[in-house]
């Protein structure tokens, strides 16, 4: 495979000391890979600016203003996005990963890259959903952490998402008919289709989008019960989404990951109550 110029957006609100080990990680740990000829971070943040008052390892730091949750996480990937598309528009893959998503095992994403490349697939994701409700049409895609093909992205209008207009339009028609809200996964994976629809003789085919998408099945189902009570870490991928510092510090201390200030902070500090100070602990 030819060497891959890589984007990773990693987005936060409140998850600081999260999203400077992913950095660090994507540094230390990624970048040991020969077939990653580059790496370009965008980090969105929507926090307030003392929580998180300069850059850090990230290229870009984009500041949005704070809205609600779906809504921010929304405007946060399309700030990232819109960084992306005016300052490296010859990226191969952008990665998407909220900040407390961590990858230590960068050969699963080369392998995830690389059958992207072989069968000219635009997306990798998996559905946000469980064991009996797992259709991605359905239940919507995984943006805590996604790959997409960045010159397919730059011509298909799929970003920005623009949730606030969508929410606007649409907000009462999902509140009448079954009391739920706009959800950032189903939005995605919607525009989606419909950026797939210019390619697809100007229709919108819910199947060639499908076509068109990698399922990451080793993370399928994301959610363990219809609670949305979700799974945290995949072994295999070397994906940790744990909310909680401590079961992250158990498994970087087994792997043996000790690279960057923060992460070492993580792994050898006696007290955790430091982590992401902006956080209320309960």
């Amino acid at each position: 495979m030819r060497k891959i110029k890589l984007g990773v957006l990693i987005y936060t609100y409140d998850r600081v000391d999260d999203a400077r080990i992913n950095m660090e990680i994507i540094r230390h740990v990624w970048q040991r890979l020969n077939n990653f000829a580059t790496i370009k971070i965008v980090h969105a943040f929507n926090g307030k600016k003392n929580w998180y008052q300069k850059k850090y390892l990230e290229d870009d730091l984009v500041r949005v203003k704070n809205v609600n949750h779906f809504q921010g996480a929304a405007e946060l990937i399309d700030a990232g996005m819109s960084v992306f598309s005016k300052k490296y528009t010859n990226l191969d893959y952008i990665v998407v990963l909220a900040a407390d998503t961590w990858l230590v095992k960068p050969d699963y994403l080369e392998n995830i890259v690389d059958k992207l490349v072989k069968n000219a697939l635009y997306l990798a994701t998996c559905p946000w959903g469980f064991a009996g409700r797992n259709v991605i049409h359905d239940v919507g895609m995984a943006t805590d952490f996604f790959v997409m093909d960045w010159q397919w992205v730059k011509n298909s209008k799929m970003f920005p998402l623009k949730y606030e207009e969508f929410h606007k339009k649409y907000g009462d028609l999902f509140l009448y008919q079954s009391g739920g809200r706009v959800m950032l996964e189903k939005l995605a994976f919607a525009k989606f289709i419909k950026a797939n629809g210019t390619q697809y003789n100007g229709m919108y085919s819910r199947d060639f989008a499908l076509s068109k998408t990698l399922l990451l099945k080793e993370r399928m189902p994301v959610h363990l019960n219809a609670e949305w009570l979700r799974k945290h870490y995949w072994p295999r991928m070397g994906l940790l989404t744990h909310h909680e510092a401590e079961p992250k510090r158990k498994i970087l201390k087994k792997m043996n990951i000790n690279v960057g200030k923060y992460l070492e902070k993580l792994v050898t500090s006696d007290n955790l109550d430091y982590f992401n100070p902006a956080i209320k602990k309960v």
